[in-house]
């Protein structure tokens, strides 16, 4: 392909070195033109804090769970993974996992939380726990629809 300069070169050769210096140059970028990108990429705020909360049957066996992480800077919680053993669905220990991570970010100082869903895992879920669909990614994976939910804490 010709390009518009003169000797410029169009590779398409995977290179370590010049990805790290083509994501330095975007994080520069990015950072001269917000302070809220300026703050959040500073120091200790690149750290995100994680949240955990299982439950466990009388033999300690996991039986459901659901992980996050609090960015602390922009004050959202990523919720992360969610489980419950298909024996015991149903009697609310979802939406009890879901409160706690919720509830300990939202002492952690987060205005919202967002999660991601396949359409054969949970999105009904998360709508009923009030969480509002604001993307969709369709065919991702191949034949199924990714979902994107937010929620205000």
């Amino acid at each position: 392909m010709r390009l518009p300069g003169d000797g410029w070169q169009l590779s398409t050769t995977v290179d370590a070195t010049l990805e790290d210096q083509l994501t330095t140059h975007l994080v520069e970028y990015n950072q001269a033109r917000s302070a809220a990108i300026r703050e959040r990429f500073h120091g200790d705020n690149l750290a995100a804090e994680s949240v955990h909360a299982f439950v466990l049957g009388s033999g300690g066996a996991l039986i459901g769970g659901c992980t996050a992480r609090v960015e602390r800077v922009w004050h959202w919680l990523d919720v992360d993974t969610m489980w419950v053993d298909e024996a015991v669905r149903g009697r609310g220990l979802g939406l009890a996992l879901l409160r706690a991570v919720e509830d300990e970010g939202r002492r952690l100082g987060c205005r919202w939380s967002e999660v991601t869903t396949f359409d054969f895992q949970a999105p009904g879920f998360y709508r009923k726990a009030g969480y509002v669909e604001y993307g969709v990614k369709h065919d991702y994976p191949p034949g199924h629809t990714n979902h994107y939910l937010r929620k205000e804490l």
